[in-house]
């Protein structure tokens, strides 16, 4: 004998094998229900009772997320050169905002690589020219603030023979 939890969570049972083939049979029950043996006190799902599980279909594949057909990807997507070198100039122009001779180079260098990257899918490094591109944009910024400022309070003093007069 057996007890069930039916699909609107209540117990039904005790019932007998031959009744749970019919409603097998019925589609009142499927692989995911769950069942009793009555006493044994432990639940399971129908589709590991051997003496039923012959009677249903075989669960459904995993759900993928790829598109049909598409292979899937060998591991990680190249990165294209150019998205590392704008990265790693956008950090030496922030290393050095004083003088702001790389941040150019770092933006050019990103825009590049993401246009790049836009008509080759099979490469990676989007995130790096983007970080690139920021470094610079960061590292230019800092500059004109820095340069605007000094030039701004030297302004105010009067140098003689590299001296501040007072």
């Amino acid at each position: 004998m057996y007890k069930i939890i039916g699909a609107d969570g209540n117990e039904y049972g005790p019932i007998t094998a031959e009744q749970v083939r019919q409603w097998i049979a019925e589609g009142r029950l499927n692989g995911q229900s769950k069942i009793q043996l009555d006493g044994s006190g432990v639940w399971k799902q129908l589709r590991d009772m051997h003496e039923f599980s012959t009677l249903l279909p075989p669960p459904p594949p995993p759900i993928s997320l790829k598109a049909p057909g598409a292979p899937a990807p060998a591991g990680p997507l190249p990165n294209n050169p150019l998205a590392a070198w704008a990265l790693g100039t956008g950090i030496a122009s922030l290393a050095c905002c004083f003088l702001p001779v790389l941040a150019p180079v770092s933006i050019v260098l990103g825009a590049v690589a993401h246009s790049q990257i836009n008509q080759n899918p099979r490469q990676g490094g989007r995130g790096l020219a983007t970080a690139g591109i920021v470094l610079g944009s960061l590292s230019l910024a800092l500059a004109v603030v820095f340069w605007a400022i000094y030039l701004a309070t030297s302004a105010t003093h009067q140098f003689s023979n590299g001296f501040p007069v007072r």
